[in-house]
């Protein structure tokens, strides 16, 4: 008997699996968020989970199937996708009716409906979606489609209830949810707030319906009852009311008499957090009274997005939980046999901001709470190294024990990102990807985990996303000196004109990453950036492969053509037969992006791609006398997409100065040193008595050809990479300066490609050069004839000896230096150089003069092709001290083996074969060389198999070694 007993109890623990902690739904991405799901169950053992994924694009809903009651899962099935719209969550809701059917609803905030879709083979298959409206009156815009409810109240009466703009409506389908009519019943009966509205059907025509009733500062379950099927209701029944937050209440009825309710109750345990945790309140009467609260989840981080569905004689339970990872997961729990266990520390959120300025020392703050103590907790960045997080007050935490954690940490490789910032000198200069210059919060993320323990050893590895941060504007010192860089162009393509621009402060961003025709979200498409500093041979020096792979140009010290950055000498240096990626100065930073921005999301959504690929190349030294100064490079190309030829292309500097406070700020031009100026006249209260001046410069304009065979232009690129000459050709110098006034229709934002156009060759946005007689907020001093002055370079005069055309009006200006006009001819690029100069004086307009100065340093480099910013490398750090000859490798080979060997001072090297024998078979080497580090190839394709010598002599020093050729 007792042996019969037994074998009952374990056939019944095998059909029933327990499910004795909370659980996370085992087919989730660990490092992605789920928040939303929704349970059915089939029979006593098969349960599906629906879940949302969302993307960038769409949202898609998965179903999880378990035939064990939870124990293991099936992988995830696909079961429809959603166009995304925003953070909008989908209210998912489901529910398996007597007739066996399932259904599962959602709303589509795309187009303001609720989309059902349905199952008569317990999700196997589903049918296409069925689109129901919201309720009332309101405009499609209005109906935000909230909080929806499947509801089963009869053999064949499906209640779908929603909230729209702060009332409860429902909709009823008598066919099992296949149709659904028209009508939707206003359930608020007069009541202001009600939301979370959901139904059950008891004996007869009863009906219970349950919902949130209050304000927006305290909210409790409520009831109504029905003894007619719904046609009338009584007045609402308080069932739970606390002090604290109780929201999204779910009913599972067991049986008419046995109802559990379970729901949300949000908790503030300090000033800067506030959780959700599940309670459930169980009746045997059919709700008429119910059993005090019980409290089923105390994890201090989040438990939210409940749902729940009947399992035989239990409520099983979905929700969504921060207690596995940080990003919420979908986790699942039996009320009345699951306890919960797992209470892991709650990773809140983590900062970081820089410590110095050579971007690889940051400071690191996480909120780390816990319903104990955490008793341990550390970082692990992308990069591999731990580094441990303290609350003690002296690790830049804040103060001790205020659960912030911190710790310095050292980022030694930062991987490529779309962004970065140029900071070597005292200029800082941020740029992205897509060409700008300054774009909006500057950032960089490395994907990290913060793991932290609890004094019961219960731990989480929270997948932290660490935002790195820049500054937030380009830096001259203490201040600002540019809000927004970039550049426009416009050219004629088959005589049809088109403008594009990188000029994000008046919302004109026409450029993609990534070369003509590719995948702009490809994840080599960054910003790739090289410093002095980096140890030759490298992670930067090997990350610059993949930009190599997209066109950036590399020193090649073999000449194969091929960029291979390896240390062939062994010292640890580089030497100019090895390969190098570009290096100009102390950083360089380069990115490839394209006019690839289809029509009709631009500003004025009429120009199409041109097909233009643009390279750019940044880069700067901290010499003394380039300090003040950054070099941007572009290479611009028409890959031929639109026409073999385009014409009358002008490229302008675009740029929005803000030297400081922006509202002060006076621009011009000076014809002679080709360059825009933004400067100031009086005291800046950023900088004082003495704010800086702002040169934007072409070094290197674009090349038209002039016939003329005393002409020449240049392309110059740096001494190690080289130059070119264009014999009958020149570099264009600037050809029109203008800038923009706000709220003036002749000067203002232009509203289309031909007033951007007009810009470009000096005109007004009507077509018109300005008068400089009559050109508003400006005079011509100095005793200038007005009617002389050339109205193509708007304030062209000197602010220093006041004299010429001088701008007045102090102001946030934007302004635009133009060069052209010039051919872009298919898969011949023009290489534009310019540069950013500033100079600070002993007041605003002294600072004009030193930024003359810091021009004039700026051009002469570019004349010497850069030669005092050529790369210099380290010392070795492996040098030569004695004669050694290395084992060949490989060993044994067939046939070929390379044999290594140091010198430490020149001579005449010798190496030689021979056969076991002491026979000599051959002489591979017999050259003078200098004191170095080389390898040499031996091929023994003519040898038998066997056992060799092989002797190096130089000088006085003679050593060999054995080699094993087997074939």
């Amino acid at each position: 008997m007792i042996i019969f007993i037994s074998l009952i109890l374990f056939l019944t623990m095998n059909l029933y699996p327990q499910i004795t902690d909370i659980s996370r739904l085992p087919v989730q991405d660990s490092s992605q968020s789920y928040i939303e799901s929704a349970p059915v169950v089939i029979s006593e053992n098969e349960i599906l989970i629906f879940f949302f994924t969302k993307n960038y694009e769409t949202d898609t809903l998965y179903s999880a199937r378990s035939t064990d009651r939870g124990k293991t899962w099936q992988g995830k099935k696909f079961i429809l996708g959603i166009k995304r719209s925003g953070d909008k969550p989908a209210y998912l809701t489901s529910i398996r009716t007597i007739s066996d059917k399932i259904l599962v609803a959602y709303s589509d905030w795309n187009i303001r409906r609720i989309g059902i879709i349905r199952s008569d083979n317990d999700g196997d298959t589903w049918s296409e979606p069925v689109y129901v409206k919201g309720g009332g009156t309101f405009p499609i815009i209005y109906q935000s489609l909230h909080d929806l409810n499947l509801s089963e109240i009869q053999d064949n009466r499906i209640l779908l209830s929603f909230n729209t703009t702060g009332i409860c409506f429902y909709r009823e389908s008598y066919d099992f949810g296949n149709t659904w009519p028209d009508t939707a019943y206003n359930f608020n009966d007069g009541t202001n707030f009600l939301k979370n509205l959901s139904f059950v059907g008891l004996e007869g025509d009863n009906i219970l319906s349950f919902f949130i009733s209050g304000n927006e500062n305290n909210t409790g379950i409520y009831k109504k009852v029905s003894n007619d099927g719904g046609q009338s209701w009584s007045s609402e029944t308080k069932i739970i009311d606390s002090e604290l937050n109780e929201k999204n209440p779910r009913v599972v009825k067991i049986s008419n008499d046995e109802l559990w309710l379970i729901y949300q109750v949000e908790h503030y345990t300090n000033d800067n957090l506030n959780t959700n945790d599940i309670y459930f309140i169980h009746s045997i009467d059919g709700g008429n009274s119910w059993d005090d609260p019980v409290r089923f989840t105390s994890y201090i981080g989040e438990d939210y997005y409940l749902n729940a569905a009947r399992l035989n004689d239990k409520p099983f339970i979905t929700f969504s939980s921060t207690r596995f990872t940080n990003n919420p997961q979908i986790s699942f729990a039996i009320l009345g046999e699951t306890i919960e266990n797992f209470r892991p520390p709650y990773v809140l959120n983590c900062q970081t901001y820089p410590d110095s300025t050579n971007q690889k020392t940051w400071i690191i703050n996480c909120e780390i709470i816990d319903d104990h103590s955490v008793s341990v907790a550390f970082v692990d960045p992308v990069e591999g190294t731990s580094f441990e997080l303290f609350d003690d007050g002296q690790h830049h935490d804040i103060n001790p024990a205020d659960n912030i954690f911190g710790n310095e940490i050292i980022l030694e490789n930062i991987p490529p990102s779309s962004i970065d910032l140029i900071n070597v000198n005292k200029i800082k200069l941020t740029l992205n990807n897509k060409g700008i210059i300054s774009p909006n919060n500057p950032r960089f993320t490395l994907n990290s985990k913060i793991k932290a323990l609890d004094n019961e050893q219960q731990g989480i590895s929270a997948y932290e996303v660490l935002t790195l941060n820049y500054i937030e504007n380009p830096q001259y010192e203490e201040g600002s000196f540019l809000f927004s860089g970039g550049f426009i162009l416009s050219g004629y393509t088959n005589g049809e004109l088109w403008a594009n621009a990188v000029a994000s402060s008046i919302l004109i961003e026409d450029y993609l990453p990534g070369k003509v025709g590719s995948n702009h979200n490809n994840p080599l498409n960054n910003v790739y950036v090289i410093r002095k500093e980096d140890p030759p041979f490298g992670y930067s020096w090997q990350q610059w492969k993949n930009a190599v792979s997209l066109g950036a140009d590399f020193y090649d010290g073999d000449g194969d053509g091929i960029y291979n950055p390896v240390d062939k000498n062994f010292n640890g240096t580089w030497e100019k037969n090895e390969d190098m990626p570009l290096l100009i100065g102390d950083e360089t930073a380069w990115c490839i992006y394209n006019d690839g921005l289809p029509a009709e999301m631009r500003r004025w959504g009429t120009v199409n791609p041109q097909g233009i690929e643009i390279k750019q190349t940044v880069f700067a030294s901290d010499l003394p006398e380039l300090e003040n100064v950054v070099f941007i490079h572009y290479s611009i190309l028409n890959t031929g997409v639109s026409t073999e030829k385009m014409d009358s292309v002008i490229f302008g500097i675009w740029g929005d100065p803000d030297l400081g406070d922006y509202t002060d700020d006076l621009v011009g031009c000076d014809t002679l040193l080709n360059s825009g100026i933004a400067y100031n006249r009086e005291f800046d209260s950023v900088y004082g008595d003495n704010a800086p001046s702002f040169f934007t410069t072409v070094l290197q304009g674009p090349i038209s050809y002039t016939g003329n065979l005393s002409d020449t232009a240049y392309n110059l690129s740096g001494e190690m990479y080289g130059s070119r000459e264009f014999p009958e050709s020149k570099n264009r110098n600037i050809t029109a300066h203008i800038f923009i006034i706000g709220g003036d229709p002749l000067y203002n934002d232009p509203n289309d490609p031909v007033a951007l156009r007009y810009y470009l060759t000096g005109k007004n946005a009507a077509g018109y050069y300005p008068d400089p007689c009559s050109f508003p907020n400006s005079e011509v001093r100095g005793g200038v004839n007005c009617n002389q002055v050339n109205p193509r370079f708007w304030m062209s005069g000197d602010p220093v000896s006041d004299y010429g055309w001088i701008l007045t009006l102090q102001y946030d200006q934007k302004n635009i230096i133009a060069s052209g006009p010039f051919q872009l001819i298919k898969d011949e690029p023009q290489e534009i150089i310019i540069a950013y100069v500033l100079g600070r004086g002993t007041d605003p307009i002294n600072s004009i003069t030193i930024a003359r100065e810091n021009v004039q340093r700026a051009i002469q480099e570019y004349k010497s092709n850069f030669a005092s910013m050529t790369y210099s490398a380290p010392p070795p750090t492996n040098p030569v001290v004695s004669y050694i000859l290395y084992q060949n490798y490989p060993n044994p080979f067939n046939p070929f083996t390379t044999i290594r060997y140091e010198l430490p001072v020149d001579g005449t090297v010798t190496i030689e074969i021979f056969d076991i024998l002491g026979q000599r078979v051959r002489t591979i080497l017999n050259n003078f060389q200098k004191a170095d580090r080389y390898e040499i190839k031996f091929d023994g394709s003519s040898l038998a198999s066997g056992i060799y010598i092989y002797r190096m002599k130089v000088n006085d020093f003679i050593t060999s070694k054995k080699m094993v050729l087997v074939k």
